[in-house]
């Protein structure tokens, strides 16, 4: 079937309207999903880290409070600001940072060995605590040396798992970002490479619609001077 000169030109212009259509709804996909994904990076990943961070600072603090109460516990007036120091920074860590960190840790986006970082991190926190309250008693009628005893080696894995939590969370977060930029670049090239496309049918239609406007324009020339003649 013969296309005349109109409908190969309309053809052409909807050759070109699909092409850039299909282009643009893969970008708007691409886009949306690297969205998502620097989304995710900032309000889990990031706050993840955070939140981590606040409760190792806190558990630091804790730890401190503990070794100060064993040195200068003769001390009533130190004895007193050191506990309330320790149950300070304890109730900021169950109170504040665990529920920002826990809420999630429950995401789907948490891989099991980050939920295992968090769970052994619990575990070490609870052997320090139960160690703290078996040693403070200890302390006040044994001395400093039984409560070290008990209160040795408790606790010092915890600030590890949290630091383990974090890199992972890091390394993540970099993949994440490493693959939208990806898909930010194939992006770009998409578009490009749609744009040459269609530049290239509407030169490709433009000559051969020229061609063909030439053609005719001849023929009638021709057929005037023969009827001339």
């Amino acid at each position: 079937m013969q296309l005349n000169i109109g409908k190969r030109l309309g053809l052409a212009f909807g050759v070109v309207v699909v092409v850039m259509v299909v282009a643009g709804g893969f970008a708007l996909y691409q886009l949306n999903t690297s969205s998502t994904a620097f989304r995710d990076v900032s309000e889990h990943e990031m706050t993840v880290a955070l939140a981590a961070f606040g409760i190792r600072s806190n558990f630091d603090e804790m730890v401190w409070a503990t070794k100060n109460i064993l040195l200068r516990g003769t001390d009533r007036e130190a004895f007193s600001r050191e506990i309330e120091t320790f149950n300070y920074k304890k109730n900021r860590l169950e109170t504040m940072w665990q529920p920002m960190l826990e809420s999630i840790l429950a995401g789907p986006d948490i891989t099991d060995e980050q939920r295992k970082f968090y769970d052994d991190f619990k575990n070490e926190y609870a052997v320090f605590l139960d160690a703290w309250e078996q040693s403070l008693p200890v302390y006040q009628s044994r001395g400093r040396e039984a409560a070290d005893a008990i209160m040795k080696g408790k606790g010092r894995m915890t600030s590890d798992h949290l630091i383990e939590l974090v890199r992972s969370l890091r390394a993540q977060a970099l993949k994440d970002m490493e693959d939208a930029a990806a898909r930010t670049r194939m992006v770009v090239i998409t578009m490009l490479v749609a744009f040459l496309v269609a530049v290239l049918i509407a030169v490709i239609s433009t000559f051969y619609i020229a061609r063909q406007l030439a053609t005719a324009i001849e023929g009638m020339t021709a057929g005037g001077r023969g009827k001339k003649k």
